[in-house]
């Protein structure tokens, strides 16, 4: 019973949190019998809520033991389907204890259910994959061992994508590997459990990759993210011309990070000089106030029709923008102050954003609602009321967008007629990061072999 509450609750939330969860690949689940999702781990207690929320199953979840050591805390997070993973790092006169948790590991496989662990046994918040442990394989092999491989246990890799992972409404995409077949590895085992251990372990750690926007190297983070906001328009137009359909933002930014790898390997210094020029191109965005899109070709092209439109809407909005305002502005703002002010991990930013976030606004709005039925004296009036004050939040957000578009359109026409050489100057940089980065595809693609089109 409290499981399903608490499943619930965590599937609003989820919701609530992320502006928008993509869930590729469904269809690869099994939709019954023993299996094992893996997963990266980059941001602590969301993860597992966003992969309950993808996942049509109800799973058990293996989590570090530290979190059990409240005899309170131990009794909830059992009733919860979590069972403890007894870390070397945490204790190593502990690991012993983690006979048992392999035990009830194949207790549940032997019943047909499913687990999820995170095998880097560890989240820190970065955008890259830590060392692959043996667990996953151990267990899954382990339960077939006992059942003479009658069990068809299934591992099944999850890539947990996030656009921001610090940022409330930000988007995640959760992407579902082809499942490994511990079967398929019985002679092998047979022969030598260690190799065989060791070969499904790379797997895993290969199908990860492969699932997920990680780095390998931290260093060139920045060279991305930047590239991302100058060039992915392009990228996203070759190469759906080349596939002749829609070309998923996954895709774009997988086969960037593949290109900046490669060139980082191969020619570091020529990827500083461009980083060094980037660098400059960005900081002087950031001095005028303008983003990149204005300076794209046709980026600042704004019908007098569209603007008087969206002046329309402002004013038209400005009503609902105070209402919702005055409703969600204070709750919004508390898990963000919470969160800069406490030194939270970045593992831990949005975690942490959620619960106090839920708990802010529960207070909130329990706060105004109150207020509003001792000065209506009405019920009805109340719960109305009640129900405007999420929607009203969200457009809020939407509205404060809009107006920072529109506040940029007009900075940018009021910089055009004032500092006209300082924009030609910076139109003529981007060329040139254009050009370079033309270049720089053409030579990964001759060098390379990579076939636009084909998968990143």
């Amino acid at each position: 019973m409290l499981y399903r509450f608490i499943k619930f609750l965590a599937i609003v939330a989820v919701r609530t949190f992320f502006n928008r969860i993509t869930i590729r690949h469904r269809s690869r689940l099994p939709n019954s019998g023993p299996v094992i999702f893996v997963a990266n781990h980059p941001n602590t207690m969301i993860d597992p809520m966003v992969i309950g929320y993808a996942v049509n199953r109800d799973l058990t979840y293996l989590a570090k033991s530290t979190i059990f050591k409240r005899p309170l805390n131990h009794w909830i997070l059992s009733k919860l389907r979590l069972v403890p993973v007894f870390r070397k790092m945490d204790n190593p006169n502990e690991t012993a204890k983690n006979e048992r948790t392999f035990e009830k590991c194949y207790h549940i496989l032997e019943k047909g259910d499913a687990f999820l662990i995170f095998p880097e046994g560890v989240s820190t918040g970065e955008q890259t994959i830590n060392k692959i442990k043996t667990g996953a394989a151990r267990i899954g092999f382990g339960a077939e061992q006992r059942n003479d491989f009658s069990l068809g246990v299934q591992i099944v890799p999850v890539g947990i994508s996030y656009s921001d992972i610090t940022k409330f409404r930000s988007d995640v995409t959760i992407r579902f590997g082809r499942p490994i077949e511990l079967r398929e590895y019985f002679d092998l085992y047979k022969k030598d459990e260690v190799r065989a251990v060791k070969e499904v372990t790379q797997h895993i750690d290969e199908a990860l990759h492969k699932l997920t926007l990680t780095l390998e190297y931290l260093e060139i983070e920045s060279i991305v993210e930047a590239i991302k906001k100058i060039y992915r328009q392009e990228l996203a137009v070759e190469l759906g011309k080349v596939k002749g359909r829609g070309v998923s933002d996954f895709s774009i930014n997988k086969g960037l990070i593949n290109a900046v790898e490669w060139f980082y390997r191969r020619y570091p210094e020529k990827v500083e000089r461009f980083k060094s020029d980037l660098d400059h191109y960005l900081r002087n965005l950031n001095r005028l106030h303008v983003k990149d899109e204005f300076l794209q070709p046709q980026g600042n092209s704004s019908p007098l029709a569209h603007r008087i439109r969206m002046i329309l809407i402002l004013l038209a909005g400005f009503p609902l923008f105070i209402f919702g305002l005055i409703n969600n502005y204070i709750p919004h703002k508390i898990p963000r102050w919470y969160t800069q002010t406490k030194g939270v991990e970045k593992s831990m930013f949005a975690t942490t954003k959620m619960v106090i976030g839920i708990g802010s606004f529960l207070l909130y709005y329990a706060l105004i609602l109150s207020l509003v039925f001792l000065l209506s004296g009405s019920w009805v009036i109340t719960v109305i009321y009640a129900l405007l004050m999420p929607p009203s939040g969200n457009f809020v957000l939407r509205y404060v967008h809009w107006v920072d578009a529109y506040r940029q359109h007009l900075t940018f026409l009021s910089i055009f007629y004032q500092k006209k050489q300082l924009l030609y100057r910076l139109i003529a940089d981007r060329n040139r990061l254009i050009s370079d980065l033309n270049q720089f595809k053409e030579e990964y693609f001759a060098e390379s072999g990579f076939i636009p089109g084909t998968s990143a």
